[in-house]
């Protein structure tokens, strides 16, 4: 798996901790971790991309970590960017890798997904949000610690920002690469699903 070695390897570059949380991918990406030196949470099987992002929070937060920055794992976010990420966090509370300048150069049903997505989590936020399906963050441990996260899919990002923003933290953006990946897991019309099902969600939850 050498997408996921090229990600860790320049995370690592940086001088950070770096933890890969293993979401049923398999005893390969253990060995992978332990080779290059990283921590490797294993959860045994595959629980989905919010569970496993839960887990990996909660793992942090247990040893005392004050900023986590999620990549995924198959190749599509460039490591490179992490210092413009951790410049931001000095003003903003989450920071989001945002593809919106070559937004284009994306497939056509992934472009739509993002667009709507985006658009429902700008409505309920009240803000502009450039790119909701973003997995490339930066976000602080104090709002890790005070958003309660229900979803355990592609939702909980949007969860976590939505809830965040309604409770007074501050969001900013840093332009990404986009770098296609022919592992994504993007299915556009479920992505779509989860986010009209979370905004009915919250906005009951508000009522």
């Amino acid at each position: 798996m050498p997408e996921l070695i090229e990600v860790v390897e320049g995370c690592r570059s940086f001088g950070f901790d770096v933890l890969v949380v293993n979401d049923g991918s398999g005893e390969d990406v253990n060995k992978v971790c332990e080779s290059v030196g990283v921590y490797c949470l294993d959860l045994g099987r595959n629980f989905g991309k919010g569970y496993a992002l839960k887990e990996g929070f909660k793992w942090g937060l247990e040893r005392g970590y004050e900023i986590f920055i999620t990549l995924d794992g198959d190749g599509q976010h460039n490591p490179k960017h992490i210092p413009e990420f951790l410049k931001l966090s000095e003003s903003f509370d989450i920071v989001i890798g945002s593809r919106r300048k070559s937004i284009k150069r994306m497939e056509f049903k992934r472009w739509l997904s993002n667009r709507i997505t985006s658009s429902f989590i700008s409505l309920m936020t009240g803000r502009r949000i450039e790119d909701s399906q973003s997995g490339y963050r930066m976000i602080k441990a104090e709002v890790l610690k005070r958003v309660n996260l229900k979803r355990n899919r592609y939702d909980t990002e949007s969860e976590l920002l939505v809830k965040a923003v309604w409770m007074g933290f501050k969001v900013g953006f840093v332009p990404i690469d986009v770098i296609r990946s022919e592992k994504s897991f993007i299915q556009p019309f479920r992505d779509v699903f989860l986010a009209i099902s979370l905004a009915l969600e919250l906005i009951l939850s508000k009522a």
